[in-house]
């Protein structure tokens, strides 16, 4: 009877003691971003770090090492890429009254024309919505920004809190490991291996195929003479990282660009920029990633229109990955479970 009465404080103390502490990191949260940044970015760099040390190199010589290089490729990008991008940017701003001229003459010619009166209703409605639509779409970047801006301080932070990471990155894994019991710490091992094997597998394939995308498309802008190639490409490797919905959003600013050239240059933009996604999506995408998470394509949409549903944007961002993951625990508990 004791011995039931013991172990009943010791589940009740443990509840408590779990609910404060998530109570405690929720008051938190904000701290947390800087870590969880800190932690991606500490798992980003390892490898080369780790290439590095093999090397013959210290730990902290080769923290410093990758840290110089990449502030150095940073900064000659930045040097080559910026100044072009604000200049592109500044001829941006010269161009827009000019797109507002033309669709405000396009609107006053189909205010002038004659139509029957339900159809003028249904073209006043769909307006309305447009406008609420765009609003809204205004809105949610602003917020997004907003975020992002009160969270500046974790990303600064993030870099040093990565230095520390790496430098005990072996410990802090062991003493993470030892909070497990001692018979399931191999198997969490192993478990682990398998996970960051498929994630670093789709990091790599991920950024390759968002690169090779945003490189072919802002040549294709410059070939026919779109102006702001530039500002072209980068904005659709940037959007290319959101999947199925990332090329629609990065290919709707370029046709628009070059249609205040003409229209033959945008139907030109339009037809290069959908042979550069369906060679994204029939071979890129299937020979980069989906061979090496190796989920079938229903899986894949299925996966996406789920994150998209529960978790918004950031859901579509990270339903592949997730996804990987899943497939890669499922297995291991079903060996688990039949074993």
């Amino acid at each position: 009877m004791s011995l039931l009465f013991h172990r009943g404080w010791r589940c009740i103390l443990f509840f408590v003691v779990a609910a404060a502490t998530i109570y405690f990191l929720y008051r938190v949260r904000e701290v947390l971003y800087a870590f969880g940044f800190g932690g991606v970015t500490a798992y980003i760099l390892y490898r080369p770090v780790k290439a590095l040390e093999n090397k013959g190199l210290k730990r902290v010589q080769a923290i410093v090492v990758i840290y110089t290089l990449s502030l150095a490729c940073l900064g000659v990008l930045s040097y080559w890429m910026v100044p072009a991008a604000v200049a592109e940017l500044g001829d941006l701003k010269n161009i827009y009254p000019l797109c507002v001229e033309d669709i405000q003459r396009l609107l006053t010619q189909m205010d002038g024309m004659p139509k029957p009166e339900r159809l003028q209703i249904f073209i006043d409605d769909n307006l309305l919505r447009l406008e609420a639509g765009i609003y809204n779409a205004l809105q949610n970047f602003i917020d997004t920004w907003y975020h992002l801006l009160s969270r500046l301080l974790a990303l600064i932070f993030a870099p040093i809190l990565a230095f520390y990471i790496l430098c005990d990155w072996e410990k802090i894994s062991d003493a993470a490991l030892n909070l497990l019991p001692p018979g399931s710490r191999m198997q969490v091992r192993t478990l682990y291996q398998q996970v960051d094997r498929i994630m670093v597998e789709f990091i790599k394939g991920y950024f390759l195929i968002a690169v090779t995308v945003g490189l072919l498309t802002g040549v294709w802008a410059a070939l026919l003479g779109v102006p702001f190639p530039l500002v072209i490409g980068v904005v659709a490797g940037i959007t290319n990282l959101v999947p199925y919905f990332g090329p629609i959003l990065g290919g709707l600013p370029a046709i628009a660009l070059a249609w205040t050239v003409s229209l033959r240059l945008a139907a030109l933009m339009a037809a290069g920029i959908l042979v550069i996604q369906q060679l994204d999506a029939n071979l890129f995408t299937p020979r980069i990633i989906g061979r090496k998470l190796g989920m079938h394509p229903l899986t894949v949409i299925f996966a996406l229109l789920a994150g998209g549903t529960l978790f918004g944007l950031w859901g579509i961002i990270l339903a592949l990955p997730a996804a990987a993951v899943l497939k890669v625990v499922l297995r291991w508990a079903h060996l688990k479970i039949v074993g």
